[in-house]
């Protein structure tokens, strides 16, 4: 059976857009076929089922992340720069007209241990985040807990901006704890060098 991507792109753009604004379990495969302008049955056909179609947009917006803020990091080459690009782009999403917040999260909030595919993928684009900061911190394991630091406040940034939105606050006082966290590890780099 040969599947046309575009059908695969309509109904994954349908099913994305309804997931992150009404979260995961409230869409029916119904309202996802009727957004994409296909029928139930070829719903099924492509994806097979609900989880399945969970998956395969998480696995769209994984890629989308990795390839976005793989771009906006290569631009530098300091640290502090590396890591600013890795905030500032989440600032932008976080003003983006359709932010609801993160996928991931809601995906594993609201599936739990429902589903160790869907879960798995989740942790792994956590991960890739949390290994791609490390990596921008010179990837030593001196800076890994200096990355998972950084993450905890990105993923604070995240969740409060999904609750209050981000009308009025600029995010710099997070910047700044942020970049004492680098500058320390600038600190310990210069005195073992």
């Amino acid at each position: 059976m040969k599947l046309k991507p575009e059908i695969i792109e309509n109904i994954l753009s349908a099913a994305e857009s309804l997931f992150n604004e009404h979260g995961y379990c409230p869409v029916s495969l119904e309202l996802v076929a009727e957004n994409a302008g296909v029928s139930k049955r070829t719903l099924y056909k492509y994806f097979g089922d609900k989880n399945r179609l969970v998956c395969k947009v998480l696995e769209k917006r994984d890629a989308f992340f990795k390839q976005s803020l793989t771009d906006v990091i290569s631009v530098f080459s300091s640290k502090k720069d590396k890591v600013n690009a890795i905030i500032s782009w989440h600032i932008k999403w976080f003003n983006d007209k359709n932010y609801r917040g993160c996928m991931f999260a809601r995906a594993q909030a609201e599936y739990g241990n429902k589903s160790e595919e869907i879960c798995a993928i989740v942790r792994e684009h956590k991960r890739w985040i949390k290994n791609s900061i490390h990596q921008c911190l010179g990837g030593t394991e001196q800076c890994l807990e200096s990355a998972l630091l950084i993450m905890l406040i990105l993923e604070g940034m995240i969740s409060y901006t999904s609750i209050y939105g981000v009308d009025g606050y600029d995010f710099e006082r997070e910047k700044m704890y942020i970049y004492d966290i680098i500058n320390d590890i600038n600190s310990a780099d210069l005195h073992t060098e």
